[in-house]
């Protein structure tokens, strides 16, 4: 139990009790002054030799560790080069030079973002990824194109070449060095001036790729089934597509747009007029339609 006590003092400091002379002598135009007192001063207090001691170690520990990371760790992580994988079709020398590797860079400062996209703006690469590894490699891993047609071009002496062009209609590579390209269906209607690898074909040959790249997923036998896709147009009028089947001598007119459906009904339709001995008298045959119309050489027929 704690006890509360008050003490009965005065703090105030006790009043000089001034005699009748002396006050006489104060009124007598007599001051008193107090001299005001020096503070203090404040000093700060100093570093002890032991804290300077340790500041100097560890500033000089902090020196010698940048100078081991100069010395022996940053050389062991400078990048000399790229780990390719995916590319076949081409020398991957080529492909490093558009990679555009920057001298004396390291595991730590490369641009991954910066190479990956000078390397996807090579003609025959549709994608690439740059993977840093620890200490010194550039990993990369290329989707090379897939040719889906060919098309021709003439060249600068006049020669008409065939190029292979992909699903997103780039064309990117003589059809020359793709020993399957033969089997590819050719595409024509179109002229191709100035040609130079890279080129993106645009409207309505870009949705035939497309629709023929679906078809090469789900059926692949039906694109070996047609020689050459040609799309027509005429001025004024929506284009119209061509179609020659490899194995029948009678082309199919439909709309610029293909499913593995209509091809099928297509190859059906063709036996038949095959069967029917029919195909010598047959022009075309029409498929524009949900009526199935062959024309021939005098007349039409439905």
């Amino acid at each position: 139990m704690s006890e509360t006590t008050i003490v009965d003092r005065d703090y105030a400091h006790p009043r000089t009790t001034l005699n009748s002379s002396s006050y006489a002598r104060l009124s007598s135009h007599e001051e008193v002054r107090s001299t005001p007192q020096p503070r203090p001063r404040s000093t700060a207090p100093g570093l002890s030799a032991r804290t300077v001691k340790v500041v100097i170690a560890g500033l000089l520990f902090a020196a010698s560790f940048i100078a081991l990371f100069f010395l022996a760790v940053l050389p062991l992580t400078e990048i000399h080069g790229l780990k390719v994988t995916g590319v076949s079709t081409f020398d991957q020398a080529e492909l490093v030079s558009w990679a555009r590797l920057p001298e004396h860079v390291y595991w730590f400062n490369v641009d991954s973002a910066a190479i990956a996209m000078n390397l996807s703006a090579h003609p025959r690469v549709a994608s690439a990824s740059v993977e840093r590894r620890f200490p010194n490699v550039l990993a990369v891993s290329v989707v090379e194109r897939m040719p889906l047609a060919v098309v021709y071009a003439r060249n600068a002496a006049g020669r008409t070449e065939a190029h292979c062009v992909d699903s997103l209609g780039v064309v990117f590579a003589p059809a020359s060095e793709y020993p399957a390209a033969g089997t590819l269906p050719v595409m024509s209607g179109l002229e191709i001036r100035g040609l130079h690898y890279g080129l993106r074909l645009e409207g309505t040959f870009a949705a035939l790729l497309a629709s023929l790249a679906e078809i090469r997923g789900s059926n692949p036998a039906l694109i070996a089934a047609i020689s050459e896709l040609r799309v027509v147009s005429r001025d004024g009028a929506p284009a119209e597509l061509l179609v020659y089947p490899a194995r029948y001598q009678v082309p199919v007119r439909m709309q610029p747009v293909l499913n593995a459906g209509l091809l099928k009904s297509m190859m059906l339709v063709l036996d038949v007029v095959e069967t029917e001995g029919l195909t010598p008298s047959i022009r075309e045959l029409d498929l524009r339609t949900d009526t199935f119309v062959y024309r021939t050489k005098e007349a039409v027929s439905g």
